[in-house]
C-alpha cells in the first residue's frame, strides 16, 4: 500500500455505508410485541388494582375503580359523592402507599372522579 496509485484507487472505492436496516435482538422485539398487544398494561393495571384495594380497604375498593395515569396523576372512578369526601380525607395515606409500593409508575397526585 506504499504505491501512491493504489492509495488513489483505493479511495475512490465506496465505504460501506451504515445501514438501518440490522438485525433486531429478541428482546426489542419481545418488548414491541408486550407494549403493541397491551400485555404490559393489562398487567399494571391488575398491580395497581391489587395495590388500591390495599390502601384504601375493602369498603372504598368495591365503590372505586382505578383508571389512567396521566401525568403521574392516578384517576379513581368513584361511585357516588360520599365516597369521594372519604376518600379525599384519606388521600395522602393512600397516594404514599402507592408510591411505595410502586415506584415505577412514579404518581404524584389521584384524582376522584365521579363514574357515569
Amino acid at each position: 500500500m506504499d504505491d501512491p496509485e493504489e492509495k488513489i484507487w483505493l479511495s475512490q472505492i465506496p465505504k460501506a455505508e451504515r445501514t438501518r436496516f440490522r438485525p433486531k435482538t429478541i428482546s426489542s422485539i419481545l418488548d414491541r410485541l408486550i407494549v403493541e398487544r397491551g400485555y404490559s398494561n393489562e398487567q399494571s393495571t391488575l398491580l395497581l388494582q391489587e395495590q388500591w384495594k390495599i390502601a384504601v380497604g375493602d369498603e372504598f375498593s368495591s365503590q372505586s375503580r382505578v383508571g389512567k395515569i396521566k401525568r403521574g396523576v392516578l384517576q379513581v372512578l368513584v361511585s357516588n359523592m360520599i365516597v369521594i369526601s372519604e376518600l379525599e380525607y384519606g388521600k395522602q395515606k393512600a397516594l404514599r402507599h402507592l408510591q411505595g409500593a410502586l415506584p415505577d409508575f412514579k404518581l404524584k397526585d389521584i384524582r376522584f372522579v365521579l363514574a357515569k
